[in-house]
């Protein structure tokens, strides 16, 4: 299954890669927010590739929603996760995919492409979580001094930026499906997303990443601290936190 999630990643990457005007608002996708040019362009060549490869997937997407081919396994796609990132040239934006059924708990397989650097992160229930074929480890709080990835902004609830000021140093880049990549390489020992209702995180941005922190030994859970549980569905929203382990949970305020 990684090669053919990386097929279709490469895919949507090359595809945005000479684009024109590539912010320009070409549609609304299902959730009502504006559909840019770079995003469609991205889930059309994933699209594509799905029908080139006759996958055996109906399909969920971003702007599109659910695609219903009438399979039982299903492909959750974020073609650009870090939309803005990528318009303005910030770097951080991925292709995000991955593919079961029923809720997180049924993802199977999981892969986020990051096309600047040609980082591949991948992950299958059970088997492990890798980067470019070298297996993940996260960081546990022993490991030394933290850092945290924390949601930020006119969003964000107020406890956001307590945990912010609970670690020695925290970070913000704009894309959740990194973020959690981040948390199950080692390179931050905790990902917190606390945000008002309408800004809260999608299955599309986190259907992989959470299999990938999962299978690394980290833990994702909901605010309550339990384990996080969602529907594979165009209407499923969260908050999370992902952690390298337990130690780092209790830390936070």
């Amino acid at each position: 299954m990684r090669d053919i999630l990386l097929r279709c990643a490469k895919a949507a990457a090359e595809a945005v890669s000479t684009l024109d005007d590539p912010a320009a608002q070409v549609g609304t996708g299902y959730s009502g927010s504006p559909t840019s040019r770079l995003d469609k362009a991205a889930e059309d060549a994933i699209l594509r590739t799905v029908e080139e490869l006759d996958l055996a997937v109906n399909v969920l997407t971003e702007e599109r929603g659910l695609i219903d081919r009438g399979h039982e396994d299903l492909l959750v796609a974020d073609p650009i996760d870090g939309t803005v990132n990528a318009l303005r040239g910030l770097g951080n934006w991925t292709v995000s995919l991955a593919v079961g059924r029923g809720d997180l708990s049924g993802i199977r397989s999981g892969l986020v492409y990051e096309p600047r650097s040609g980082d591949v992160y991948h992950a299958e229930a059970g088997g492990g979580a890798f980067l470019n074929g070298d297996r993940l480890r996260t960081r546990t709080l022993a490991s030394g001094s933290t850092v945290y990835l924390v949601e930020l902004g006119q969003s964000a609830h107020p406890d956001a930026y307590r945990v912010a000021a609970a670690a020695r140093r925290t970070r913000a880049l704009g894309s959740a499906a990194l973020e959690l990549c981040f948390v199950a390489r080692g390179a931050a020992n905790l990902y917190y997303s606390h945000m008002r209702p309408e800004s809260r995180l999608r299955i599309v941005d986190i259907a992989a990443g959470v299999l990938l922190v999962r299978e690394a030994g980290g833990l994702v859970t909901d605010l309550e601290k339990k384990p996080l549980e969602l529907p594979l569905s165009t209407a499923a929203r969260t908050n999370l936190i992902a952690a390298g382990d337990e130690a780092v949970l209790e830390t936070l305020p």
